[in-house]
């Protein structure tokens, strides 16, 4: 399953900027020290997708980003080197990220699609197009995870059995 595991590795190494630039702006602290494109990169977001969480974001939001910043992003560098290195090691902690991520991704895509919709909304008003093309934003962060659930838990060894070269 190389294909995969290089969407995989592609997935956690675009994940580590996107988090220390993007996502971490939920955090106050973190918001100041973020550089001028990034910023407005995420206003860019707010502005054309109108998305709520971002614009003004939900303290139950803002506890995901605190646990994105400071479980995941450290895992994203850990991940890009095990998938990378090829290292079996990285099968249980893969199993419990994606479990993680695939549950967070369930209160953000149900506020997305059923949130009532307020004129008053920093971000602008939520019309159903929009709420469709926020989905299709978020939701490969929920099938992404849920397929590296799969991928680690039906393999005892991942990356091939230690010791055993591979055929091509």
């Amino acid at each position: 399953m190389w294909w995969l595991d290089a969407v995989f590795l592609v997935y956690f190494a675009v994940h580590i900027p996107t988090t220390a630039l993007i996502d971490a702006q939920c955090l106050p602290v973190v918001a100041e020290l973020v550089p001028g494109f990034a910023k407005e990169l995420l206003a860019y977001h707010v502005e054309t997708f109108h998305d709520p969480l971002v614009a003004d974001p939900p303290r139950w939001f803002v506890s995901l980003v605190v646990c994105e910043a400071l479980l995941q992003l450290p895992f994203f560098f850990v991940a890009v080197y095990a998938f990378v290195a090829k290292r079996n090691w990285i099968r249980i902690p893969a199993i419990i990220y994606g479990a993680h991520v695939a549950t967070t991704l369930v209160p953000i895509l149900a506020e997305i699609a059923y949130a009532e919709p307020k004129a008053d909304s920093p971000g602008g008003v939520l019309t159903p197009e929009l709420r469709a093309t926020l989905i299709a934003i978020y939701i490969p962060y929920l099938l992404v995870p849920i397929t590296l659930v799969v991928r680690m838990a039906c393999a005892e060894h991942p990356f091939g059995e230690p010791g055993k070269a591979k055929m091509a």
